[in-house]
């Protein structure tokens, strides 16, 4: 083997049996207790390693690496691993394959593995493990009604780019990418963020809400037959219950296509002129369309950095397929599954203080003590406060007092939280404003 860092694997393996647990199989198919399972067993784990999110994987090399890696939560170096296959999500739920593959350091980006997909690390020498992969995800006839396609979904972390080969396709991966392997070719479908992807020479551009396919060698099939193809709306169906709130940064699906500033436009908050003001975005910006006021005006957008809001149609260049997604009020990002989504605890050594609004100038409800959980309610539209229940109290903390695996983006903003109390000016000193006082020239006369 190229690779087998066992340093230290058996105290990484009593280490994680904290967190692994051995859970018998379902007795129906419920995927929202498979994701909320996988959540609770492997969100915001560490990078650098491997964790199993569900039924044991077929990895390779067998023996201490493929039996550390058998029960749910376990962690493996991801350089320790060779292979690694995940199980089909099973109609029966006898079988359930969820796991990520976290890299980390130069080549800082996550893989999550959903149905059956196989991964094998093709990197050269003196590479980072997992820089090239050969992938094979499988379409199987036995699977559960309610879970998506066996399907590899990679995502970048936030202000940084992952060059990474796919089958013999040079990526570059700036935002989150869903792959999919058909007998014939790779697809390629960018869910947010702009990518560019290399074989022969030949250079595509990738934008969130299309897609790219690349066909297959007929003789090996992880390398390209031909160069990609031109970019497309994706094709709304392969996005059929994709669990975004198990991605390490979940993210709203796009519909087909994208839409491009033609000059300056206004981002406001809702689908209203009127309505406030987010920023105003230059010409010639691509964007994701996330969905559609019922009149088909407005489009809700999301811009390359992440930053959302809404835009007046007319104003923009189109290149869009079927928008199904029609709304008027502004859907929320989605929120992790289960206790994940609405638990916080205080992490304060001297504790934290519970006011009633989010700012310290508020007055003060009660200090938390240290290590106390508390249930999220909301965030605040101007400040990194949340609203919080614990206890018979409600009011506000500060987010740098809590820990937890929530997804603040996808709590409810409270449009009712008071403004801070205005900041009392200081005392004058006599003199100081316009006249000396007493007025020297004053001849004493009322």
């Amino acid at each position: 083997m190229r690779k087998i860092l066992l340093s230290g694997l058996l105290l990484l393996i009593i280490g994680t049996r904290l967190f692994a647990q051995e859970l018998p199989p379902p007795t129906t198919c419920d995927m929202l207790a498979v994701w909320t399972a996988a959540s609770n067993a492997c969100i915001n784990r560490p990078g650098g390693y491997i964790c199993n999110g569900g039924s044991a994987p077929v990895v390779e090399p067998v023996g201490p690496v493929s039996n550390a890696l058998g029960p749910i939560g376990a962690l493996v170096e991801s350089g320790a691993v060779d292979f690694i296959r995940t199980a089909p999500l099973a109609a029966d739920g006898s079988t359930n394959g969820v796991a990520w593959v976290r890299s980390t350091g130069a080549l800082n980006y996550t893989m999550l593995m959903l149905g059956d997909v196989s991964l094998r690390d093709a990197s050269p020498p003196d590479f980072p493990a997992w820089t090239s992969l050969q992938l094979e995800t499988t379409v199987n006839e036995n699977v559960c009604g309610t879970a998506p396609l066996s399907t590899l979904v990679l995502q970048s972390q936030i202000g940084s780019a992952a060059r990474i080969v796919v089958n013999g396709v040079s990526m570059l991966l700036n935002g989150t990418v869903m792959t999919v392997t058909e007998p014939t070719r790779t697809r390629f479908i960018a869910l947010s963020g702009q990518h560019s992807l290399l074989t022969f020479g030949t250079e595509r551009t990738l934008y969130m809400g299309q897609e790219v396919s690349v066909t297959r060698d007929s003789v090996n099939p992880y390398a390209p037959g031909d160069v990609p193809s031109d970019a497309f709306p994706l094709e709304p169906a392969v996005l059929t219950n994709l669990p975004v709130a198990l991605f390490d940064r979940p993210v709203i699906l796009p519909q087909p296509g994208f839409v491009m500033t033609q000059g300056a436009v206004n981002l406001r908050s809702s689908p209203d002129q009127y309505a406030g003001l987010i920023m105003q975005v230059p010409a010639g910006q691509v964007m994701s369309v996330l969905g559609q006021n019922p009149e088909g005006t407005w489009y809700h957008v999301r811009l390359e950095s992440g930053e959302t809001g809404w835009m007046l149609g007319e104003l923009l260049a189109r290149n869009l397929g079927a928008i199904s997604s029609v709304y008027s009020e502004t859907p929320l990002p989605p929120q992790r599954y289960g206790d994940l989504g609405t638990r916080a605890q205080v992490s304060a050594p001297a504790g934290a203080a519970l006011r009633q609004g989010p700012e310290i100038s508020f007055p003060l409800v009660v200090t938390l003590p240290d290590g106390t959980v508390v249930n999220l309610l909301a965030r605040s539209p101007y400040s990194p406060w949340v609203k919080i229940e614990v206890g018979g109290y409600t009011g506000w903390i500060a987010l740098i007092a809590l820990q937890t695996q929530a997804y603040i983006e996808a709590l409810p903003v409270d449009a009712r939280v008071p403004l801070p109390p205005p900041t009392p000016l200081p005392t004058q000193v006599p003199g100081t404003f316009g006249n000396a006082f007493p007025d020297p020239n004053r001849d004493g006369n009322p």
